[in-house]
């Protein structure tokens, strides 16, 4: 017997049915549907009201509420409406609102320290900044130097005399500056010449900020901190409690959640060749009683890290094989590096995701140069690196700052530097709040 043929007619017409039931069961009951519609009325008057109330705003009060935002926020407050897009760009409310990176910091030494900008095209057009510093009054001296910078605050150093260090706070917005009070003596065992300063200011609590000065005993190693605080005026000593290993830091740092982290290693035995792997971040509160360490992604050096766009980052050279390409030959494959960039998921759990790794030779297209990870832009996928010249013992013949765009996967910008930069280069928001030096005796 033939096989009987399958009744398509019959199938369509079940599956209709099937559907009609579906729907059938799914729709609503009419006090549903009255439920419904009354929720849409109550969400389209409470959108009428929130527009009725904003509409009532004047600028002023505008203006102060997104000072209070972080700098994205207020990108997107721009799709608002043409009237708060207009407010936003005049250039007197944009030295209220929260700023991003204007460009890179450096210094440049033959003839004296001097101090320059190499600003992002669009980013610091407009600005009134004085990266010289002309209006500090101590550059006079030889061994003036910049420290560190931090959320648009710089710390300086200069030195009177010989044996002794001075640390200045300024603003290059303002022209404000306040000079801290003479440091506390180091103690006993400790290295008095180990110098190891970091500025620590959180725009979150923009009233004060503190200074930290790191001591060391005997080797390098991380025994403690002296920290200047700007609301107290006066130096505190403090010992690096509950830091598992012998740790020595480098000038690397980033604030987050209220505290600083300093890129550091873990001292091994001199005769250890994995001290690549020991990198780590030592984490300090502003009052210098909570201490903590964070792992870091391995690398063939330690990195540098920096907060991005809402989330802590860290970059180093990849221990990991290369990305081989097909132009590669033996004469290219012995100067390949491969840097490697990471985010932090979880805080809690040190959790860090790679969010992309590229050749740092393919980018900078090294021949007879040196390139240096200077970090990261706060709000966009960038990161900074600078390819640098021949080194003549003092600084660099010639350098540039890169800027790497980590979405398109290409260069954006390529800025050339002073001839004669060291190899201090720190990326600069700046700060148009008198706040954290309103009261300072400087100026």
């Amino acid at each position: 017997m033939p096989e009987e043929e399958p009744n398509k007619e019959a199938d369509y017409s079940d599956a209709l049915e099937e559907e009609s039931k579906k729907e059938a069961d799914c729709s609503d009951t009419p006090e549903e549907e009255l439920k419904k519609e009354a929720g849409r009325t109550t969400l389209s008057l409470a959108a009428a009201a929130a527009a009725a109330a904003a509409s009532r705003l004047t600028d002023d009060l505008i203006v102060e509420i997104l000072s209070r935002l972080p700098f994205w926020s207020v990108c997107r407050s721009k799709c608002v409406s043409k009237a708060w897009r207009d407010l936003i760009a005049l250039p007197a409310h944009r030295k209220k609102l929260p700023q991003t990176l204007a460009g890179i910091l450096y210094t440049t030494y033959p003839g004296g320290y001097r101090y320059h900008l190499a600003g992002l095209s669009g980013e610091a057009d407009g600005l009134d900044l004085d990266p010289s510093l002309t209006f500090l009054p101590h550059t006079e001296y030889r061994y003036f130097g910049l420290e560190h910078a931090c959320s648009g605050l710089l710390l300086c150093s200069y030195r009177p005399d010989d044996e002794t260090i001075r640390l200045v706070v300024c603003n290059p917005a303002t022209r404000r500056w306040t000079e801290l009070p003479p440091r506390l003596q180091p103690r006993p065992n400790t290295c008095p010449d180990h110098k190891e300063f970091h500025l620590a200011f959180d725009p979150a609590v923009p009233s004060h900020f503190h200074v930290f000065d790191f001591e060391f005993r005997l080797g390098s190693l991380l025994t403690g901190a002296r920290i200047y605080s700007s609301r107290t005026g006066a130096w505190s000593q403090r010992d690096a409690a509950g830091l598992v290993g012998d740790v020595w830091l480098t000038h690397l740092s980033v604030m987050v959640g209220g505290m600083l982290h300093v890129v550091g290693n873990l001292s091994v035995p001199a005769d250890s060749n994995n001290w690549d792997d020991d990198t780590l971040l030592v984490a300090v509160d502003m009052e210098g009683k909570v201490w903590k360490t964070i792992s870091v992604p391995r690398g063939q050096r330690y990195g540098t890290v920096g907060w991005s766009q809402g989330c802590l980052h860290y970059a180093a050279i990849s221990p990991a094989p290369l990305t081989i390409g097909d132009d590669d030959n033996e004469d290219t494959l012995p100067r390949a590096e491969e840097v490697a960039i990471w985010r932090l998921e979880d805080y809690d759990t040190q959790q860090w995701a790679l969010k992309q790794s590229f050749r740092a030779d393919k980018v900078l297209k090294l021949a007879e140069v040196e390139y240096q990870l200077v970090g990261f832009h706060p709000d966009r996928d960038t990161f900074f690196l600078v390819s640098k010249g021949l080194y003549d013992g003092d600084a660099w013949d010639a350098a540039s700052v890169v800027s790497w765009d980590m979405r398109r996967r290409q260069i954006c910008d390529v800025l050339d530097l002073e001839k004669g930069s060291s190899s201090l280069c720190l990326p600069y928001v700046p700060l148009f709040s008198s706040e954290p030096l309103a009261d300072a005796d400087g100026h």
